[in-house]
């Protein structure tokens, strides 16, 4: 894809990351989040990456599937030395709109993602919203992202 237009340029210069899932806009809304595997470890190697990135949707009813094609390719991509980024995002049928950044719901998101073995997670900046725990209401935002990172093992992965 459109890193190989570069790669050769960059690499070693910049930490590149290979994205190895894509979503479609073309999806129809009223279909189950998902994406499609576009790339795979081997290609990030070839490309001279440092780390490849992987989306996963917590609440899709595709979810599963995600997290099982993640955990294969982070295991993959440890055995050979890359970093593997996670994007964790809220979203599909077993989440509400405003609870795709509802504060307990992406601190859920990223603890999967920390279960599956990402050492960098990306997830939504936290809304004070709450769809599901029962936690004290957090107000402010860096407080909220404290909590989210306590969410990782207790920060011991960057989020």
């Amino acid at each position: 894809g459109m890193i190989e237009a570069g790669a050769s340029t960059y690499a070693g210069m910049l930490p590149l990351i290979l994205k190895l899932n894509s979503a479609n806009s073309l999806h129809s809304k009223s279909l189950t989040s998902d994406q499609a595997i576009t790339a795979s470890v081997k290609d990030a190697l070839r490309l001279g990456c440092m780390a490849v990135g992987f989306t996963i949707y917590p609440g899709s009813a595709k979810c599963f599937d995600m997290m099982e094609e993640a955990r294969k390719i982070i295991a993959e991509a440890k055995s050979c030395g890359l970093v593997v980024v996670l994007w964790s995002y809220p979203r599909g049928e077993g989440v509400s709109k405003e609870g795709e950044t509802a504060v307990d719901v992406i601190a859920y998101a990223a603890h999967i993602a920390a279960l599956l073995g990402a050492n960098i997670i990306k997830v939504k900046l936290p809304t004070n919203h709450l769809e599901r725990e029962k936690i004290e209401n957090i107000e402010s935002l860096s407080k909220r992202i404290e909590y989210i990172k306590k969410s990782c093992f207790a920060g011991k992965r960057i989020v």
